[in-house]
């Protein structure tokens, strides 16, 4: 009787298909899942140590609502020291993950019925936070130009009630890295017609060659929203914590709606990541260059349509030519082959597969040699 009475603009959005995926899989019996970005790494013991630490030793009162000084500095010099910019510690915000930045972005920038570009296949969070701040999501398919971004292509998805373009880089769920090309057509479009970009850039140092950025341009400093996490750096996904840099008055709005949204990130939590910039993510990222290696070689022996991803930990093989939806083809795959993936659907696309490699060799193995059997049989 009351369901009329519910906000429309989450009726409108199913929860999430991928937690959806993966609790099927786990009903079927010897189901493998390659579906969730969660590394199989732990968090990196001086981290642990320090929520421990102090947790025990009293830290369970507020903190400031931004974060602590110390930590929003070791952020800031993080993010000035890679990319040459001028962040001052008043223009950075510590959050609840990457999701919680993204979401103050949009809610510090969008007034109702503002359009906001999103380059598809993308992360499928980033609609419903539109929505529910207000805005309209206008997705942008960029599958027929390689993942890429064109001018052509954006022009044509900019109307006068646009405000912004959420744009990943690395891409989930494609693994693309932007080009310079890329990232000019966006810098231009932002210029020209007095956009916001909001970069969620949150696996920009698990990367397998050249990254480039829009950090540290002058001319884009008043619109660039830079969002980042240590979530899949350091194999943190848990401990929740993200953050976002971007300029003065628009920081001053981010860091407003984050009081309202969650008030702080616990303090216990801040002072546990306090020191975690000085930790290489080195190792890490090298086992998941092996693992795409791997993997994108096995999906190639497989005749599948694949590009080598430039970043994060997934992969997104076509199956079109199977002559079947890509959410038909991941039911029909776990139902016989007993392994899940993750759809296109899931992502705003078509015609692919999400694989993540951020799992152990002998899983990916497995996973790959269940695959290569559906396929063949499929093929016979």
């Amino acid at each position: 009787m009351m369901q009329e009475h519910l906000n429309r603009r989450l009726l409108a959005n199913p929860p999430s298909g991928i937690r959806r995926i993966g609790q099927q899989a786990r009903e079927i019996p010897g189901c493998i899942a390659l579906t969730i970005g969660e590394p199989d790494f732990d968090a990196p013991l001086p981290v642990r140590q320090g929520i421990s630490e102090a947790i025990l030793a009293g830290e369970t009162h507020y903190p400031p609502n931004a974060g602590y000084p110390e930590l929003l500095g070791e952020i800031a010099a993080h993010l000035n020291g890679r990319f040459h910019a001028d962040y001052a510690e008043s223009e950075i915000v510590a959050t609840v993950g990457s999701t919680e930045a993204l979401a103050c972005a949009l809610l510090a920038v969008l007034n109702p019925g503002d359009e906001v570009i999103v380059p598809t296949p993308c992360f499928g969070l980033y609609k419903p936070q539109i929505e529910l701040a207000g805005g309209v999501c206008v997705p942008m398919d960029t599958t027929a130009d390689g993942f890429a971004i064109t001018p052509e292509r954006l022009d044509a998805h900019i109307t006068p009630r646009t405000r912004a373009v959420v744009f990943a880089s690395p891409n989930n769920p494609t693994g693309e890295v932007l080009s310079e090309a890329s990232l000019a057509a966006l810098a231009d479009a932002a210029l020209a017609h007095d956009l916001f970009l909001i970069a969620d850039s949150v696996y920009d140092r698990l990367v397998y060659g050249p990254m480039p950025t829009l950090m540290g341009r002058p001319a884009l400093r008043d619109r660039l929203i830079y969002v980042g996490a240590l979530s899949k750096t350091y194999a943190m996904t848990g401990v929740r914590v993200g953050y976002a840099a971007a300029d003065a008055p628009v920081m001053a709005q981010m860091r407003k709606a984050h009081s309202f949204l969650v008030v702080s990130v616990p303090g216990c939590i801040q002072r546990g990541c306090e020191g975690v910039f000085a930790l290489s993510p080195e190792p890490m990222r090298a086992q998941y260059e092996q693992r795409r290696d791997y993997v994108y070689r096995r999906l190639r022996s497989m005749g599948l349509d694949v590009r080598l991803p430039g970043g994060a930990f997934y992969i997104y093989p076509s199956v079109t030519r199977f002559g079947m939806s890509s959410e038909v083809f991941c039911e029909q795959l776990m139902r016989e082959g007993k392994l899940a993936l993750i759809p296109a659907e899931c992502f705003s696309g078509t015609g692919h597969v999400r694989i993540s490699y951020c799992y152990a060799m002998e899983q990916l193995a497995e996973g790959m040699d269940r695959l290569e059997a559906f396929v063949r049989g499929l093929e016979a």
